[in-house]
């Protein structure tokens, strides 16, 4: 304990010493500002961005799957389907690219005897169970990436993630997000964050996230799944998509997923809910095919 208590304090003074070169830097090429043009060139080398098509109908039908560099958040009240929803989108990722998954959530033995059945992913998949420290988290994801060439990373849950400092539980879920929204946009990976609402914002159909307000504005995609008490029937929402701009929400019932889609956009007159046809063909989506 002793050892990983000195580990711990060695990683956070080098942290420092590296932020203060950085800050350093900063100050001293305060006036070398970009033009657009120089802005426009540094993403064209990038490459085309790449999108992720999940295995979940609902999602590749309204989004066409998931962006590089997106930071994703998804909640809901206790036994409403998060983890299996992700675990879904995480199998038909790992099929083709390798994925990490932060399991803190779940113990392995139900991990492996019933969430994840399928063995075409064992090679594939990383479990990482026991490293939930916010920096930890931060240097796996950073080195999966840099290493192995990884871009798609969920976790479950933000409410078992743990940060050094002491804090209150807002400043905590605020600090988790931003770390993650930055460190999703810096290394242009997808990460797939699960979290929770409160039971009292459901029952008064407020679909807000616990903990933080800033979870929902760091977002680049915000879902929320809720459960009808008297059929206990499933409704995907997406409140917030920064990419394709529209938010919509689907009957999942059973996790089958049906095609019954509610779709809103914004139009010159306000709100409405006509359909809004999307044309995905000339969407880049390499080998990652469901």
């Amino acid at each position: 304990m002793e050892d990983r208590r000195k580990a711990i304090l060695e990683k956070l003074q080098n942290d420092i010493l590296e932020k203060q070169k950085l800050i350093s830097e900063l100050n001293e090429n305060h006036t070398q500002l970009e033009t657009l043009r120089a802005v426009r060139d540094r993403v064209k080398s990038k490459g085309t961005p790449i999108k992720y098509m999940t295995g979940v109908t609902a999602i590749d039908d309204n989004m066409g799957g998931f962006s590089n560099g997106s930071y994703i958040n998804i909640a809901g009240v206790n036994f409403s389907g998060k983890t299996s929803l992700v675990l879904k989108i995480i199998t038909n990722i790992a099929k083709h690219k390798r994925t990490v998954f932060f399991s803190f959530e779940m113990y392995e033995n139900l991990l492996v005897t019933n969430k994840l059945k399928d063995t075409t992913i064992d090679d594939n998949l990383v479990l990482v169970q026991d490293k939930n420290l916010l920096v930890d988290i931060e240097d796996i994801i950073r080195n999966e990436f840099k290493t192995n060439g990884v871009r798609f990373f969920a976790i479950d849950s933000m409410m078992k993630i743990r940060v050094i400092e002491k804090m209150q539980d807002n400043q905590k879920a605020s600090l988790i997000s931003s770390t993650l929204a930055k460190l999703s946009q810096e290394l242009g990976v997808i990460i797939l964050l699960i979290n929770q609402v409160a039971l009292t914002d459901i029952r008064e159909k407020r679909l807000e996230f616990k903990g933080s307000g800033d979870i929902s504005y760091d977002s680049d995609v915000n879902f929320f799944i809720t459960v009808d008490e008297k059929d206990n029937s499933r409704t995907l929402h997406c409140k917030k998509d920064r990419i394709n701009e529209r938010i919509w929400k689907e009957d999942i019932t059973d996790r089958q997923y049906q095609v019954k889609t509610t779709v809103y956009k914004n139009t010159s007159t306000g709100w409405n809910n006509e359909p809004e046809i999307t044309n995905y063909n000339n969407i880049d989506m390499p080998d990652i095919l469901s």
